[in-house]
C-alpha cells in the first residue's frame, strides 16, 4: 500500500511540474464524464476514456460526440418517458421532486417525499405555492400557446416548479440574463431577489439545466444567444435565451443535492431523466459552437 501511495504522489508531482492546479488534476483523473452520479439506473452510463459511445446504463448507445446528440436525446427521452401528467395535476406530485429533506417520509415503494415543499428560487420551505414556468408559457412552454406543438413541456414534471407567489410574479416571461432584474431586458433570479427574498446562487445552474432539458422534450423550441427575444411571428413564441449565459451557469454552478432528489423523483413518476443533470457536459457539446462567445465559455477553439 505504501508503494502505491508513493507511486501516486510521484505521478501527481510529475503531472504538475509545469504549475498545474491540484484541483484540476483531481477533476481530470476522477471524472465520470462531467455528470453526477445520482441514485437509480441513470447513475451508470459514464463516458469511458477513449470512447464516444456510452456502453451501459440509462444512456447506453448514446454517441456523445455525434452531431445528432440533441436529436438522439429527444428519442431517448421519448422512449424512457412512460407517464405524462397534466399541468393542472402536477401540484400533487411536487412532493416527490421538490420536497423538504428535513421532513422526509417514504411511500409504499420506499420513495422519499414530503408535503413540505422547497420554493424553487429561494429554497424556502412552504406548503402554499403556485407553478413557475421555467420555460415561459408565452414562449412555447404552455399548451395554451397552441403554436409549439405537443408534447408540451408544461405537462412535464421537470419543467414547472413549485414557487412562492412573490417569487413567481417577479420574472414575467423574461429570458435568463445574468445581472439583470428588468423583465424587458432579461432576468437573473440571483440579481432580482438579492435585496429582499434572497436566493442561493446555484439556482442559476438549475435554471440552465431545466431549459436545456426542455429542448429534449419539444423539437420546436429554440435557444438563442439574445436577451431580447422578439415575439414577432412564430419564432418569438417558441424561443428562449440567453444561451451564452445559460451555458456559463451550467458550468459555474454544478449539479446539487436538490437536483439529484428531483431527478430521482422525476424518474419515479415519469420514467425518464434530465440528461443535463446526469451529463452537464452535453450542453457544450450541443450548443458550444453557436458563436465565438459560446466557444469561449465551453473552451472550444
Amino acid at each position: 500500500m505504501k508503494k502505491l501511495k508513493l507511486l501516486f504522489l510521484f505521478t501527481l508531482s510529475a503531472s504538475c511540474l509545469t504549475g498545474c492546479d491540484f484541483l484540476d488534476f483531481f477533476k481530470k483523473n476522477n471524472s465520470n464524464g462531467g455528470g453526477t452520479t445520482p441514485s437509480g439506473e441513470g447513475g451508470g452510463g459514464e463516458v469511458k476514456p477513449g470512447e464516444d459511445v456510452i456502453s451501459e446504463g440509462y444512456y447506453k448507445g448514446i454517441n456523445v460526440n455525434s452531431s445528432t446528440l440533441l436529436s438522439d436525446l429527444r428519442t431517448l427521452n421519448l422512449k424512457k418517458r412512460t407517464k405524462t401528467y397534466t399541468y393542472k395535476s402536477l401540484s400533487s406530485y411536487f412532493k416527490y421532486t421538490d420536497y423538504d429533506p428535513s421532513s422526509v417520509q417514504y411511500d409504499s415503494n420506499n420513495q422519499p417525499y414530503s408535503n413540505k415543499i422547497l420554493s424553487f428560487y429561494s429554497g424556502k420551505v412552504t406548503t402554499s405555492y403556485n407553478k413557475e414556468h421555467v420555460w415561459p408559457n408565452s414562449r412555447g412552454g404552455g399548451a395554451s400557446n397552441g403554436k409549439s406543438g405537443a408534447p408540451y413541456v408544461e405537462d412535464d414534471i421537470y419543467m414547472p416548479r413549485p414557487t412562492i407567489n412573490a417569487e413567481n410574479s417577479d420574472r414575467g416571461n423574461s429570458a435568463f440574463v445574468e445581472g439583470m432584474a428588468d423583465q424587458s431586458n432579461g432576468w437573473d433570479p440571483v440579481t432580482a431577489f438579492a435585496s429582499n427574498i434572497g436566493v442561493y446562487t446555484n439556482i442559476r445552474g438549475e435554471c440552465a439545466r431545466i431549459i436545456f432539458y426542455c429542448m429534449t422534450v419539444n423539437s420546436k423550441l429554440k435557444l438563442v444567444d439574445d436577451a431580447n427575444v422578439d415575439f414577432a411571428g412564430e419564432g418569438g413564441r417558441v424561443t428562449m435565451g440567453k444561451l451564452s449565459d445559460l451555458l456559463k451557469w451550467n458550468l459555474n454552478y454544478p449539479v446539487n443535492d436538490r437536483e439529484t432528489r428531483r431527478q430521482s423523483g422525476g424518474e419515479y413518476l415519469q420514467g425518464n431523466r434530465n440528461s443535463f443533470v446526469d451529463h452537464p457536459e452535453f450542453a457544450c457539446k450541443i450548443w458550444g459552437t453557436t458563436n465565438s462567445k459560446t466557444k469561449s465559455i465551453c473552451g472550444i477553439k
